[in-house]
């Protein structure tokens, strides 16, 4: 597999901001909802390590256990943040230093 460069998401706005098109509006909108996302999946993801991915619930008299909500949660929203990741990159110039293969999952 090919090694991915983390890169700074202010390079990734920076780029944006320069383009000064609608094209850069649209990807400075895709990277504020990116920074979002990736708050929402830490805190999900924190709270998955400490609580653990099987969480017991009040059932009246007695306790069943269940899948965290919290991890639910965590893989829908990560599949949005992929392509939102993805949609990101597509709108960046294929010239600028920063490309698709330098992103990785905990950049944004």
């Amino acid at each position: 597999m090919k090694k991915v460069e983390r890169i700074d998401l202010k390079a990734v706005k920076d780029t944006f901001e320069s383009l000064g098109t609608d094209k850069s509006k649209l990807g400075l909108n895709l990277v504020e909802e990116a920074e979002f996302m990736k708050l929402t999946l830490d805190e999900l993801k924190s709270r998955v390590v400490k609580e653990g991915v099987v969480t017991s619930m009040c059932q009246g008299k007695y306790n069943i256990d269940r899948a965290n909500p919290a991890l639910s949660q965590y893989n829908m929203l990560i599949k949005n943040y992929q392509t939102c990741i993805k949609n990101i990159a597509e709108l960046l110039p294929k010239d600028d230093s920063i490309s698709e293969d330098t992103f990785d999952d905990d950049d944004l």
